[in-house]
């Protein structure tokens, strides 16, 4: 895994003691928002570890909780300065241009021990060469120089998988074959992308399998979508992307759902063998004139 304790994990391991502690006192957000003098969204981000709020302010807030013990103080001020520190994509050049709710995601899979993901339309962005993913990039209104930052975000995160100074992220990719066939970027781009997958398949952290355009209906045809899995203390969270924005799922019975649907599409794909076969065969249709 990456660090076991990111920023992104501290953040939300702080948000919930500070949730949990709120209501020890039977208190809504609204009046530790009253407390702060600041808004009920600020206190909600906060609590769900999208935010990281001042010393002074959580001083106040502990005050506010009624906590006195000098030691329980010092436990949840040591979380605030570890969950304070930056990751690198909270740096102004990658910052700036992630799309709303994408940096907390992209702090989630670095922090994360393992991914399952589902995906439709594209190939997903761990996998992804980075003519393929400008491509998939400058598709949008974005300049050219964002579209750049962004496909070094994915350069980066895409380290991960290859990581040697900690255990690499563990990805298990189903992808509909219609993403297989969209000659995203051209030709060219596609073979080079669909080589890079087999590639990526033959590491021991990666397992690639490949819904079949032949299978009917399905239940992933509803959209993409991915589940984060951290150390046996944290929940898994499920993540959903879309044109109306993302969605971060972590009630239980939520990511149970989609863990029964990646479930069924892992079923019902080519096994990572046949996957493999599959992708050469792309390979070498996208080869002919």
């Amino acid at each position: 895994m990456g660090d076991p304790t990111g920023p992104t994990v501290r953040r939300r391991r702080l948000g919930g003691e500070l949730r949990t502690l709120r209501e020890l006192l039977g208190l809504d957000q609204a009046a530790a928002a009253k407390h702060l003098e600041c808004s009920t969204s600020k206190i909600s981000r906060l609590e769900t570890g999208q935010g990281i709020a001042k010393l002074m302010e959580i001083k106040s807030l502990l005050d506010l909780y009624k906590v006195d013990d000098p030691a329980a103080r010092t436990k949840i001020l040591e979380i605030h300065k570890a969950a304070s520190q930056q990751g690198w994509w909270e740096q102004p050049q990658y910052e700036t241009v992630l799309p709303s709710g994408l940096g907390v995601y992209v702090g989630l899979e670095y922090d994360a021990r393992a991914l399952r993901t589902w995906e439709l339309g594209y190939v997903p962005g761990l996998l992804q060469t980075e003519a393929y993913a400008r491509a998939v990039l400058s598709s949008g209104v974005r300049p050219a120089d964002e579209v750049e930052r962004l496909v070094d975000v994915r350069r980066q995160r895409q380290q991960r998988l290859t990581a040697t100074t900690s255990q690499p992220l563990e990805l298990w990719a189903i992808i509909d074959e219609t993403a297989l066939l969209r000659p995203v970027g051209g030709k060219a781009t596609m073979r080079e992308q669909i080589h890079h997958m087999v590639q990526a398949a033959a590491l021991p952290n990666v397992t690639l399998q490949v819904y079949p355009l032949n299978k009917t209906a399905h239940p992933g045809m509803k959209g993409a979508f991915t589940l984060l899995d951290f150390e046996a203390a944290e929940p898994v969270i499920g993540y959903v992307d879309s044109h109306a924005g993302n969605v971060f799922l972590e009630r239980d019975k939520q990511t149970r759902a989609l863990a029964h649907t990646f479930d069924r599409l892992r079923a019902g794909a080519l096994d990572p063998d046949a996957s493999v076969a599959r992708l050469n065969d792309r390979a070498t249709e996208e080869s002919k004139p």
